[in-house]
């Protein structure tokens, strides 16, 4: 099968909903199929892989972000689209090259399925100098509009599924987890010790981890409150925050105001491997983002070994047995530092957490995903040729 991906951020970018496009695509080959990728171009990256097609784009920084638009107009990616005798279009964002996937879905008589990533609403934010509630309704109409020009889509969990059916969204819709590589993040790394010494963390001290962009959606300014709370409890607890982003300076500014200096560790963007050692030279991860539409950092974390405490919001519930491989919480500080502070004291449940974890991480291995993927693809092309 020939299958052409349309995504608005992509490498060097690292994100999440890079993560699993590659991860997508690199099942996707495994398993005999070719893919092609169109993504826009970034500042001085020298491209290392065939089959990616670059759009033309501007970049702008921001709060030390770099943000690329790509420009379709300039591309004029059609005839290579077409050269490429396309079985598929994967689109995985409803706007910008969202619109080129649909405008040659349509064009070129290829059936379409659309990955719904991101809670865009939540990010209506970014939309600068109109109101809220405005812009909200724009960024509803837009994915909306784009959503109901697919052949099917993709929800990476339940709760994101019962999303688009109340904004009206109900043809053909399937949930299907992401799937990333289980045994990358639960093999020894054997950096454990290293990585502890590098920050003076001792043996018998607890060590809580995050990962994220470093921006207001995230709610990492609550995580850091609640460990305030923890700290006054228990002074043998660390936090890490691994991450970078626009929210960063106020992160700083609340850590010296809640004199945690000493206890609070910002590490920046890491790799793949060394997010892999920071994951195992941790004992909890805490998480606290209430846009996520699945938090694949969790499965990556519970694939290390750790038992996740959480707060319960849409995507990330669908993750976490709770009382099992982690515990949910309220939207409440006291009440996530109460909890927290419940698997730090008991080891024996830490450790009984840690190993269901790692089982259940398990039913996110990108094989399975895979499957269900292609099996997506065969029943809107098989739709197509039956119209």
């Amino acid at each position: 099968m020939r299958i052409g991906m349309f995504i608005n951020y992509f490498t060097p970018s690292k994100g999440g909903m890079e993560t699993s496009v590659i991860n997508l695509s690199n099942g996707l080959r495994a398993a005999g199929h070719e893919v092609f990728i169109f993504a826009p171009d970034y500042p001085d990256w020298e491209e290392k892989e065939e089959n990616i097609f670059r759009y033309k784009s501007f970049s702008f920084t921001y709060d030390d972000y770099l943000y690329v638009i790509p420009v379709p107009m300039v591309s004029k990616m059609e005839d290579t689209v077409r050269s490429l005798n396309l079985d598929v279009i994967h689109s995985h964002q409803p706007f910008s090259l969202g619109w080129e996937a649909t405008k040659f879905s349509r064009k070129l008589d290829i059936p379409i399925v659309l990955t719904y990533h991101i809670k865009y609403e939540d990010y209506s934010h970014y939309v600068f100098l109109i109101p809220k509630k405005i812009s909200q309704k724009i960024i509803r109409w837009i994915v909306n509009h784009n959503c109901r020009k697919c052949d099917a889509l993709i929800a990476p969990s339940g709760a994101i599924k019962k999303l688009l059916f109340e904004q009206g969204i109900k043809k053909s819709v399937h949930i299907i987890p992401s799937g990333i590589n289980i045994d990358q993040f639960a093999k020894d790394a054997g950096t454990r010790d290293s990585i502890r010494n590098k920050y003076d963390i001792k043996e018998n001290e607890v060590f809580l981890i995050t990962a994220s962009r470093v921006v207001p959606e995230k709610n990492i300014d609550f995580l850091v409150r609640a460990f305030a709370i923890i700290r006054n409890t228990r002074k043998d607890v660390r936090l890490m925050i691994v991450g970078e982003g626009s929210f960063r300076d106020e992160l700083d500014v609340l850590v010296k105001e809640l004199e945690l200096e000493d206890s609070v560790i910002f590490t920046g963007l890491l790799d793949k491997e060394g997010m892999i050692a920071h994951y195992q030279a941790s004992d909890i991860f805490v998480f606290a983002s209430l846009t996520e539409t699945q938090g694949l950092v969790a499965v990556e974390a519970m694939a290390a070994g750790l038992p996740v405490v959480a707060v319960k919001a849409s995507g990330i519930e669908d993750m976490i047995k709770s009382g099992q491989d982690g515990i949910l919480t309220d939207n409440v500080e006291d009440n996530f530092a109460t909890n927290t502070i419940k698997l730090i004291e008991d080891g024996a449940l830490r450790k009984k957490m840690s190993a269901s974890a790692r089982v259940n991480a398990r039913e996110f291995c990108i094989a399975p995903w895979v499957d269900k993927v292609v099996g997506l693809y065969n029943e809107i092309i098989q739709k197509k040729k039956n119209e």
